[in-house]
């Protein structure tokens, strides 16, 4: 990508804001979490773009959304592009689905709605597919990126799999013969995943307070840092990415409060 004109985006997802100041959730402090990965990455570099791929709130309360969304325009006022997550209550989160897409030089960014208000599994219908193919038959841009919060394909943990977009196999297909589309990137999994179908990346990027352990059968948090990925778009269609961590995060899980439903 030497030489090429790039765009920079900062991907952040699994945000898992907390309604009471000081609350945790499995002993993280999610406020506290999301500002150290934000002071961080902007301190790294000023992005072109923010993405937040879902899951903002854990107690997904109007005021919380309000709150996240006075506070993160405080820290960046660029663009920004915001899906909802399974933990979400779309109907709650106001000015932070105001934009349905981005545009960037050269590149446009969409958004798949792939969840159902505060519950786990993905939900990507027809017309939701319908939806986006519009999207992007109307775009005059070269390149396209979507972004969603649920993975399209299983990611070797059993209980998260049987989660992801269940017609992710139909989806990929119609993104990688649609040729324009260049990645899809998701969050949901907190966990680093980077896959592909055909040629279209699949970048799935962690959580910016808690991880999920890879290959676990069941529940379980691996003791990992809080992240976030940074995209590289290249005017050439190219993308090129990086998953950084807060190293020095005083990270300290309390696995006695998760209670199994």
């Amino acid at each position: 990508m030497s030489g090429l004109h790039v765009q920079r985006v900062l991907q952040i997802t699994d945000v898992h804001l907390r309604a009471v100041a000081g609350e945790t959730l499995l002993g993280v402090d999610t406020w506290h979490s999301v500002a150290a990965v934000l002071d961080q990455a902007l301190a790294e570099h000023r992005p072109d773009a923010l993405l937040v791929t879902g899951d903002v709130a854990h107690d997904p309360d109007p005021a919380v959304y309000a709150r996240f969304y006075g506070w993160l325009k405080a820290r960046y006022p660029g663009p920004t592009l915001v899906t909802p997550g399974n933990h979400d209550i779309a109907g709650n989160m106001g000015a932070l689905l105001e934009n349905a897409h981005l545009e960037l030089s050269g590149w446009q960014v969409l958004t798949l709605d792939s969840h159902v208000d505060d519950e786990p599994q993905a939900l990507v219908s027809d017309a939701d597919l319908a939806g986006l193919e519009a999207a992007c038959n109307r775009s005059a841009n070269a390149h396209l990126l979507v972004a969603t919060h649920h993975p399209p394909v299983a990611i070797g943990c059993p209980w998260l799999d049987r989660d992801r977009i269940q017609n992710g196999h139909e989806l990929l297909e119609w993104m990688a013969e649609h040729g324009r589309i260049k990645a899809l990137v998701f969050g949901h999994a907190h966990q680093e995943l980077d896959l592909a179908h055909r040629q279209l990346s699949l970048l799935g990027t962690p959580s910016t307070c808690i991880q999920f352990e890879p290959g676990s059968n069941q529940f379980s948090v691996d003791e990992q840092k809080p992240g976030y990925r940074w995209l590289l778009l290249g005017e050439d269609g190219s993308v090129r990415s990086e998953v950084r961590r807060v190293a020095d995060y005083p990270l300290e899980i309390d696995r006695s409060a998760f209670r199994p439903n």
